[in-house]
């Protein structure tokens, strides 16, 4: 953040370096979180040139459409100051990047795809999966993936923001993360019909839990600070998020729409009291 040079070098050598390109994106993230869309375009232009270079010979534009996501969150975020409103960015670029993504590298899906039908296979000779169904069924994966991909890049560039310019702010808004009754209903709904028409739609559902998940783990990082817990919580939360994935993210996404419906942290707040 010394200057736009910094930046842009910072940015260009990341994304230029295997498994490096989120701290590319999370740096494009903070500059235009702090200095705005105009510095941050800039800094992003340079980015896309080793990103653009790496899709050409790699063919996989998800890199670069993580990158421009990001950025048109953090933009998002700049101007309402709501992560609601990025979370619904969130599931709308996602979506839009599985049908680019689905155009741009159909071989490499389709390579994804023979590979997933073989592992199946392997796992369960009785059981038939066709390309065109592992093919829906990944493209949902990618979906989600990208959509926590561009969420955890923009968390990191608004708490390195905090953490430069003001500290404890993310903290206080991550906490304070919060679905309203209407936006809930809606996902209900969205999902529902994901459900009804699974043949066209349904691979988008997983999709559609990303606000709620995300919600419910600013509800229990609140959590557990109000009752000032060790980090450890945090860790076990987290743990149990990956080796029990099946058990506790329907439990987060059940969890987030209460929050929304009967505000959690209030009723918490009363009972404390009591």
């Amino acid at each position: 953040m010394r200057s736009r040079g910094h930046a842009i070098a910072t940015s260009v050598i990341a994304a230029s370096l295997p498994l490096m390109g989120w701290l590319s994106t999370a740096v494009v993230a903070l500059v235009c979180l702090r200095h705005g869309v105009a510095s941050g375009s800039l800094v992003l232009l340079w980015t896309l040139l080793p990103v653009g270079i790496a899709f050409y010979y790699v063919g996989d534009p998800s890199p670069a459409m993580a990158l421009l996501g990001t950025f048109m969150m953090a933009a998002l975020l700049r101007q309402t100051l709501s992560w609601e409103l990025v979370l619904i960015a969130a599931v709308v670029m996602s979506a839009v990047g599985s049908l680019i993504f689905e155009l741009t590298a159909a071989g490499l899906l389709e390579r994804f795809a023979v590979f997933y039908v073989e592992y199946l296979q392997r796992v369960d000779a009785a059981l038939v999966v066709s390309l065109e169904e592992a093919s829906t069924l990944l493209l949902g994966f990618f979906a989600l993936g990208q959509a926590y991909a561009m969420l955890a890049m923009l968390v990191i560039a608004r708490w390195w923001q905090s953490v430069l310019y003001n500290p404890g702010g993310f903290q206080k808004e991550f906490h304070g993360l919060r679905l309203s009754p209407a936006l809930a209903a809606v996902i209900v709904v969205l999902m529902a019909l994901c459900f009804a028409f699974s043949g066209v739609v349904g691979y988008l559902l997983p999709l559609l839990t990303v606000p709620l998940v995300f919600t419910a783990l600013g509800l229990m990082h609140w959590l557990i600070a109000r009752k000032e817990l060790s980090g450890h919580w945090v860790a076990a939360m987290y743990a149990c998020l990956v080796f029990l994935f099946q058990l506790v993210y329907p439990f987060l996404a059940s969890l987030a729409l209460m929050d929304s419906w009967f505000n959690i942290r209030n009723r918490f707040e009363t009972i404390q009291k009591d």
